[in-house]
């Protein structure tokens, strides 16, 4: 198996709410493609949701360690974060990702 197809797995079964299996095919995905952020957020994803928290915010790090440009990640672990109890933490984080946003939205309307 291919890791953009285990990855794809794992969105499947995210969106249908079988997180054990979505655990599962994102370790799979990350075991193929050990850089794959996507597939360490989705896992960060999956483990936030049956509340390992502490899983969740490694992997939502590990994703951001990968691609430090998504704010989809920061979103993540700012989510992560919040669950946890540390508000600053995740009130920077959600700064940070509406900030990236901001910065992608203007780069893509300027090219446009």
């Amino acid at each position: 198996m291919q890791a953009d197809r285990a990855f794809e797995l794992g969105v499947g079964y995210l969106e249908g709410q079988e997180l054990e299996m979505a655990v599962i095919a994102f370790g799979e995905a990350i075991r193929l493609d050990p850089k794959m952020a996507q597939a360490f957020n989705g896992r960060a994803v999956a483990f936030g949701l049956t509340g390992d928290l502490q899983k969740a915010l490694a992997d939502a790090s590990e994703a951001l360690r990968l691609d430090p440009w998504e704010p989809e990640y920061l979103r993540t672990r700012s989510y992560v974060y919040d669950q946890l109890g540390d508000k600053e933490s995740a009130a920077e984080d959600l700064k940070k990702a509406d900030q990236l946003a901001a910065q992608w939205a203007a780069r893509a309307e300027a090219t446009s």
